[in-house]
């Protein structure tokens, strides 16, 4: 969820644009030195490409980047009557990120929020495809080893967020979960115009919440994920996804656990160079770890 400066607008230039299974997809991509591997990065729910610009301008501060930048607008989808909303985000976007992942050539994947999800989907579904993966707070809810206590967050998803999306009380909706993930009255706060881009989102945002709590990967599956794999969490973030973090972290066989200081779920931004420094010495960062 995005902060107060992150809409759903898509990233200035430089973009292009792509046709990926069908959907015109714009990509924006960070300048790198010649044969850099390339990171695929991709945002979370209610955010944009934009939110991957401080980690790109970070890794160029000191001369041509190592890594490639491609950080894609995930594809939007209309209002509740609009036939091209499809019945599973994390479906429509598996097949969108196949085609994105095949004309990009990428072998490293970093996601946040949502667009981590969507990265240990793909992940584990390629088995030997990729050389890293990053995962920053993934909504990956059934991790959490007591699903009936009353924080868990399937039971609070579905009665402050699933349940007034579906009765059309899309601004209810977004409020709890902006808040949620920010802090009390951060909604209130925003502008009209930044409320409003939200909300104009919110078929997508609903969708996505909805994969998070449906979403039943077990760690079995996990155990057999072969990537070298950090998962970030920011240290001021909720104890459920702080919890979430661990858990996936110890599933993994390669997971590493890094825990970002003085920040949030919503690190991105203001972690550009410590993300840039993780990314390009990924052992220098052990003392970070949890």
């Amino acid at each position: 969820m995005s902060n107060q400066d992150a809409t759903t607008q898509p990233p200035r230039a430089p973009a292009q644009r792509l046709d990926c299974a069908g959907v015109a997809t714009e990509v924006w991509q960070a300048e790198a030195a010649a044969g850099a591997p390339t990171l695929l990065c991709l945002h979370g729910s209610a955010d944009s490409a934009a939110a991957f610009r401080p980690l790109a301008a970070a890794l160029g501060a000191h001369g041509p980047a190592s890594l490639a930048i491609v950080a894609p607008q995930l594809p939007s989808f209309g209002g509740p009557a609009d036939s091209s909303v499809p019945a599973s985000a994390l479906d429509f976007d598996l097949a969108w990120l196949d085609a994105l992942m095949a004309q990009t050539g990428a072998r490293q994947l970093f996601g946040h929020s949502y667009g981590a999800l969507l990265a240990l989907r793909w992940a584990l579904s390629h088995p030997g495809r990729l050389d890293r993966l990053i995962l920053g707070e993934p909504i990956c809810w059934h991790l959490l080893d007591d699903p009936s206590t009353p924080d868990a967050r399937p039971r609070l998803l579905e009665a402050q967020c699933l349940q007034p999306f579906a009765a059309g009380a899309d601004e209810q909706a977004m409020e709890w979960l902006v808040d949620y993930w920010n802090r009390q009255g951060f909604w209130r706060d925003l502008p009209p115009k930044v409320q409003n881009a939200l909300l104009a989102g919110a078929r997508r945002t609903e969708l996505e919440v909805k994969s998070g709590s449906q979403d039943l990967t077990t760690r079995e599956e996990l155990s057999c994920l072969r990537v070298e794999t950090v998962v970030l969490f920011g240290a001021d973030t909720t104890r459920e996804s702080q919890a979430v973090c661990a858990a996936l972290a110890a599933a993994l066989p390669h997971g590493r656990l890094v825990r970002l200081p003085g920040v949030g779920h919503q690190f991105l931004r203001p972690c550009g160079a410590v993300l840039a420094e993780l990314l390009l010495a990924p052992t220098a960062a052990a003392s970070a770890s949890a």
